[in-house]
């Protein structure tokens, strides 16, 4: 998440979990030492390699932003924030099953999802699109998107006690970096998302196409371009049909 330097404005990249990257040499956990740096690696890899930092060492090298703060969440720190903000709207246009999570939503339409079934809804990939990694951020960014507006419409981000509270909670159900472990830090920016302009809050995916072994890879020339915007400050929208 990139909010511009006037604070008027926002950006969401998602990165897909195997967009093949290099990923730099990354400290040791423990403080000892450092892993080697590795070439054409899946993107999740890093987490898995050397943890948060690593996976923040991968990101900034991959699209030059300086990334200041940094959490990780569980699965079940996912359906618990889902449950403190009274649920997630989200709206389908078709009823959604997916045996491999469980999840079953019967009904098209809008529905408010909550607890577990946020979970499964956020992991779902086979129940979605061409059951692909690109789908499931599609369905990630959907939900985002709809917690945004719900926070927003509801006052949440205006209201003291109730962003103390929700601070809380993610204080509770994330592992932060030292940056972010003081509900202040997490107040003050959500307070910042309280005064941007719904419309300048952008969702986008690291440009990428899959090749053919089946993999995610960058698209550099769309990449560049993004990024230089990004870095610059500059607001922009998409396609009316964006890829």
């Amino acid at each position: 998440v990139h909010v511009a330097e006037d604070q008027q404005s926002a950006v969401v990249i998602s990165i897909p979990r195997d967009l093949i990257v290099p990923i730099p040499a990354c400290p040791r956990e423990d403080g000892e030492g450092s892993y080697s740096a590795m070439s054409a690696q899946q993107f999740n890899v890093a987490y898995g390699y050397g943890g948060m930092n690593c996976v923040v060492l991968t990101a900034e090298e991959l699209t030059g932003l300086t990334i200041d703060y940094s959490a990780s969440i569980s699965l079940e720190g996912v359906a618990g924030l889902s449950t403190a903000v009274g649920g997630v709207d989200i709206c389908i246009t078709e009823p959604l099953y997916d045996r491999y999570t469980g999840l079953d939503l019967p009904n098209a339409g809008v529905n408010t999802i909550e607890g577990f079934q946020a979970m499964q809804f956020l992991r779902t990939r086979y129940g979605v699109g061409d059951g692909s990694d690109f789908s499931r951020i599609g369905s990630q960014q959907q939900y985002m998107a709809s917690l945004i507006r719900k926070l927003q419409d509801g006052g949440t981000l205006t209201n003291p006690a109730a962003l103390y509270g929700l601070a809380q909670v993610a204080t509770d159900n994330m592992r932060l970096s030292s940056g972010l472990t003081s509900l202040d830090t997490m107040v003050s920016m959500a307070r910042v998302l309280a005064e941007i302009p719904r419309e300048n809050i952008v969702f986008v995916q690291y440009p990428a196409t899959t090749n053919g072994a089946g993999r995610a890879v960058p698209i550099e020339a769309d990449a560049d371009a993004l990024f230089a915007k990004i870095l610059a400050g500059e607001r922009f929208t998409l396609a009316d049909d964006p890829t």
